[in-house]
């Protein structure tokens, strides 16, 4: 029987984009959601190729996906949401104010999916395509609406 197990750390994220394009997704979610670098950047010949970001409690890195990856799907990825063309993984983020967010975020250079709207429970949730091709699932509770 195989033994489970244990966890030693959080699972973490990586988000891959644009070769390049690093720097303007740290940017885009530290104005927009609020994330902070955790750490140095990860740099290669003094490029930076990677980065850990803190969002609430969650650590995600942003990559910068390798140029012939995104070029050649026969080398196998990963690749960015751009040379796919789409992607595969909704990232859900719980906020203060959904409708706040949201304009905040296509001001930035974010396109919405799907027009923020109140659902069955009270809430508030819309879905946006950040400047990147990640979809986010922007969610507000209704008890942090009423506060």
């Amino acid at each position: 029987m195989f033994a489970v197990p244990t966890l030693i750390g959080e699972v973490s994220i990586r988000l891959f984009v644009r070769h390049g394009d690093q720097q303007d997704a740290l940017d885009f979610y530290e104005n927009v959601f609020g994330a902070k670098l955790a750490g140095r950047p990860y740099l290669h010949d003094g490029v930076m190729i990677a980065a850990e970001i803190r969002m609430g409690e969650s650590l995600i890195m942003i990559v910068g996906a390798n140029p012939k990856r995104d070029a050649d799907a026969s080398l196998g990825g990963p690749r960015s949401a751009h040379a796919i063309g789409a992607t595969p993984v909704m990232l859900d983020i719980h906020v203060d104010d959904a409708d706040r967010v949201m304009h905040h975020a296509v001001s930035e250079g974010g396109n919405v999916r799907n027009e923020v709207e109140t659902l069955e429970s009270g809430d508030r949730a819309g879905v946006l395509v950040d400047p990147f091709g990640h979809i986010w699932v922007i969610k507000s509770r209704r008890k942090h609406l009423a506060a």
